[in-house]
């Protein structure tokens, strides 16, 4: 049992809402001075969004996978959760289904990628862009089509439950790089104790005074 209670996505992110729907979850800094912060209500709105995406227009159930061809962001922090919140699994590059997964996420769709029309998912990674250029034949413009999506997600399988979690104090507000950036610790884990992440893009190291203004209480170590 997590300090939120909760044993999905879909449990998670309404016990985050529940503490306090105003509180930054995620907050990313990239590389080029960006920083985009994510409320838990905001947060929620985009997974369900994604989620719906997912299941409405790229038909995803239990057991269909995707992998995630994306840098730490907050775009892919999104998509970490939508895919376990509609019962879909995320593959690696260890995993055996990684090179034929049933939807590709990612910033650099090609010709190679798009063999199959509708299966592989595009992202502009810019803060604002709105869609993304010299889409390829095939692939679907995530930018532009998600904002058309409900705000509730409505899945079509039961959520994959939480994997097992590195223990983190309770309300951690956890400092995250390109090196620790991964789902389980870097984002599931901080999550579900009730706390955020920061997640910074940045090539050099975050000065003390963003440590300070926020309020990070604990970091992960390159092992």
């Amino acid at each position: 049992m997590t300090a939120t209670g909760a044993r999905d996505v879909p449990a998670l992110l309404r016990a985050l809402q529940a503490q306090d729907p105003g509180r930054p979850r995620v907050t990313w800094y990239g590389p080029d001075g960006e920083r985009v912060e994510l409320s838990a209500r905001v947060l929620d709105n985009w997974v369900a969004k994604t989620g719906n995406l997912l299941v409405e227009e790229l038909d995803a159930t239990a057991g269909t996978t995707v992998r995630l061809d994306l840098p730490m962001h907050w775009r892919a922090a999104v998509w970490a959760l939508a895919v376990p919140a509609v019962g879909a699994h995320l593959v690696g590059p260890g995993d055996p289904d990684a090179d034929a997964p049933d939807v590709l996420v990612t910033t650099v769709p090609n010709a190679a990628h798009t063999a199959e029309p509708g299966r592989v998912v595009a992202v502009e990674l810019a803060a604002l862009a709105r869609s993304v250029a010299d889409l390829p034949p095939g692939a679907l413009d995530y930018n532009a089509e998600v904002s058309g999506f409900g705000d509730v997600l409505v899945p079509a399988d039961d959520p994959a439950p939480l994997p097992p979690l590195p223990p983190l104090a309770d309300g951690v507000r956890l400092l995250v790089t390109d090196a620790t950036w991964d789902v389980t610790g870097a984002l599931l884990a901080p999550l579900a104790a009730g706390g955020s992440v920061v997640l910074w893009g940045r090539p050099q190291a975050p000065p003390a005074r963003v440590l300070e203004s926020e309020g990070i209480t604990a970091g992960l170590d390159h092992t």
